[in-house]
């Protein structure tokens, strides 16, 4: 029989309350004047023979896309939200690469190849030859150097953890040294990198975004305006970053010099456009030729009637979870956490705010992400059994506990907030719902104060180190997540895994560790990973949706057929 929601919830859907996923950019301050563009979404090459504003830039074959909002800074090392240009206009060292049958792997891309030393603490890297950045200086091995050393320095940084097993990035980052000690550049192509002990996911780290090599001439002549001015943001990746008007739209043209060559697309155009069905009219006009679904869930389904062979899904390599702090009563009880796992219903919140387009999770690891056990214990939804443990807990009546609410976060979250509160309600549990401003909850989270909460964390590359160590790596990161776990044996087990050179071994160890936080300790509460969908133009050819599944779309393989 088809569970029912309570009327509050009925109420929010009735008043159109936008099922939009997550997103949105900050500010920026770019100072280029506003220009109308055309875009082509429906096989119509409306954008044929147009020039973007005043800049002259011809449009004629450009691809047409829109985001929420207006990015805060295309310098990779200052933003931790902010890829769509970042990931067009950069190269890393090394990339992840998906096949047709959704298995990933690490491929050279700036390195043309590399050694480890059988301890597995020296890497060496030989860069390919010739690699031109935007500015046509040639890429070596002393820009690697600038863009590691300034990534640990820089003011504003964002993405420092990235390098944190090398040698000396502590000290580095902490300002007791002047250099990175473990980098040695042996000659203009070739350096090698010491780390502090064995991390076998280290090429996986640096195979992100967030590692993307800076030209140190370019950047130091930019200063402060690099990620902000467009002429001074330079890398070495398929497009250049040509204008950028702010809360208006970004531009960017092919660079035809690409060491991979050169893109069959000429250019994009990204419109800032904060109302989803503006994006959604848009789309259906031939403005636009992407259209996020990620944003305007409750389109999905006519969208899917309407444009059956347009829309295109990928699996987000990401899991929603709901946390418990173990530093504040009852969570510290096992009892009650088991209890909480066992009465939230998360098929019905799949369902309702998704469509079902997802799958339930019952560990730490997602669906598609290296390291996932199809074999873990699944987490029934049994409110009855929740009673009884809250009765064994001592609360046979229930208890009163606070969900602390992200006033920016989407629309999806409130509503899934509202659905677990009145999920708890059936086993005694009163939930009330504390709204915090971001820059208060963040702050407060990271003190490990937070009592409970719901959020979705996405692979920044494809290794389970990048989930279990984020939550359970330390007592530091485990109270920087309100999560408070207290078993430092298990924590322990955790950080050695990172050091266990056979993969086969390593992934039994996180199984087991997964197995042993969630099954047995009920940690926090697995939700569900989900499809992100794309409604994409008829004249666009060869897009697929990110390799983790998030929004920001690599541009280097589309072409446009006019």
């Amino acid at each position: 029989m088809k569970r029912k929601l309570s009327l509050v919830l009925a109420l929010m859907m009735a008043a159109g309350l936008g099922l939009s996923g997550c997103g949105g950019q900050g500010g920026g301050t770019p100072a280029t004047e506003p220009g109308a563009a055309q875009g082509g979404a429906s096989g119509n090459a409306q954008g044929a023979g147009q020039s973007v504003g005043d800049t002259g830039i011809d449009t004629t074959g450009f691809l047409y896309v829109a985001l929420n909002a207006d990015i805060q800074t295309a310098d990779m090392q200052k933003t931790s939200k902010d890829y769509q240009i970042p990931i067009n206009i950069y190269d890393s060292l090394c990339e992840i690469k998906v096949a047709d049958d959704g298995t990933s792997s690490i491929e050279p891309c700036l390195a043309e190849k590399w050694d480890i030393s059988d301890d597995g603490m020296e890497y060496t890297f030989y860069l390919r030859k010739g690699v031109k950045f935007h500015n046509g200086e040639e890429l070596k091995a002393s820009d690697v150097k600038y863009t590691f050393e300034r990534m640990l320095t820089v003011q504003g940084g964002t993405n420092s953890e990235f390098l944190d097993q090398i040698k000396g990035s502590t000290e580095l980052f902490d300002g007791t040294a002047t250099e990175l000690e473990g980098f040695e550049i042996l000659d203009d192509y070739t350096f090698k990198l010491t780390l502090k002990e064995p991390y076998s996911g280290f090429l996986a780290c640096i195979s992100t975004p967030a590692v993307c090599i800076y030209n140190e001439k370019a950047t130091e002549e930019a200063g402060d305006q690099f990620g902000l001015d467009p002429a001074l943001t330079i890398g070495t990746g398929p497009f250049k970053f040509a204008s950028w008007t702010y809360n208006d739209q970004l531009v960017l043209v092919r660079n035809d010099d690409y060491f991979q060559g050169a893109s069959a697309l000429p250019g994009v155009v990204i419109k800032i456009v904060p109302d989803t069905e503006t994006q959604t009219m848009m789309f259906e006009s031939g403005q636009l030729d992407l259209l996020d679904m990620d944003y305007m869930t409750e389109q999905i389904d006519r969208f899917q009637e309407a444009y059956p062979d347009q829309m295109v899904s990928g699996p987000r390599l990401g899991t929603t979870y709901f946390t418990m702090n173990q530093k504040i009563e009852p969570f510290d009880n096992l009892q009650v956490r088991k209890a909480v796992q066992m009465a939230i219903d998360r098929q019905v919140i799949l369902d309702t705010l998704y469509g079902g387009r997802g799958q339930l999770e019952n560990g730490i690891f997602p669906h598609g992400l290296i390291g996932f056990n199809p074999d873990m214990p699944e987490i029934k939804y049994d409110p009855e059994g929740a009673k009884a443990l809250l009765a064994e807990a001592g609360y046979p009546d229930g208890f009163t506990m606070e969900i602390a609410a992200d006033m920016s976060a989407s629309d999806t979250m409130t509503m899934a907030l509202e659905i677990i509160k009145e999920q708890l309600a059936q086993v005694g549990i009163n939930a009330e719902i504390k709204n915090y401003d971001e820059s208060t909850w963040l702050e407060t989270r990271k003190s490990g104060e937070l009592g409970s909460f719901i959020s979705t964390w996405t692979a920044d590359y494809n290794d389970p180190d990048n989930f279990i160590y984020t939550f359970f790596g330390n007592a530091e990161k485990t109270t920087a997540r309100s999560l408070n776990y207290p078993d430092t044996a298990v924590m322990e087990r955790v950080a050695a895994a990172r050091t266990i050179l056979d993969n086969d071994e390593r992934m039994k160890e996180y199984n087991a560790l997964e197995e042993k936080i969630i099954s047995e300790d009920a940690a926090w509460v697995p939700m569900f990973s989900r499809l992100h969908l794309f409604a994409v133009s008829k004249r666009v050819q060869n897009f697929k949706v990110a390799w983790n599944g998030l929004s920001d779309n690599d541009f280097y393989p589309l072409s446009i057929s006019e």
